[in-house]
């Protein structure tokens, strides 16, 4: 009975380690998607304020990590900036200003007075 009760105890810690090592792994990846957002983000020139901004659900740490690593690389290998071809992903603002047709005001209080009238 002892010797069942061992197995059993033994079966619960190398399942329970187990769970560790996935909560670890997932951990992990979290952490490594941060620096890889971070150092984007300084490859591209990005400010480190303007990626915290556009990543709200990562951890600033971890995004402060990638950035730093990266500013180190890029100072050692005397690398420059490499903008990216679509700045905001989004259409251009000025592009509303040029579609949007311009309104006048068309109100009779608003036209100079004709002589005459």
């Amino acid at each position: 009975m002892s010797r069942l009760r061992s197995l059993a105890g033994l079966f619960f810690v190398v399942t329970a380690l187990s769970g560790c090592d996935q909560v670890n792994t997932m951990l992990n990846k979290q952490q490594a998607n941060g620096k890889a957002i971070g150092a984007a983000c300084r490859h591209s020139g990005r400010a480190l304020e303007d990626c915290f901004s556009r990543n709200p659900k990562v951890a600033k740490s971890d995004i402060f990590a990638g950035w730093k690593e990266m500013n180190e690389y890029m100072l050692a290998k005397k690398m420059d900036v490499v903008p990216s071809s679509s700045e905001d992903c989004g259409p251009d603002p000025d592009d509303k200003k040029k579609a949007a047709p311009e309104q006048h005001n068309t109100s009779a209080a608003s036209e100079p007075a004709k002589d005459g009238e």
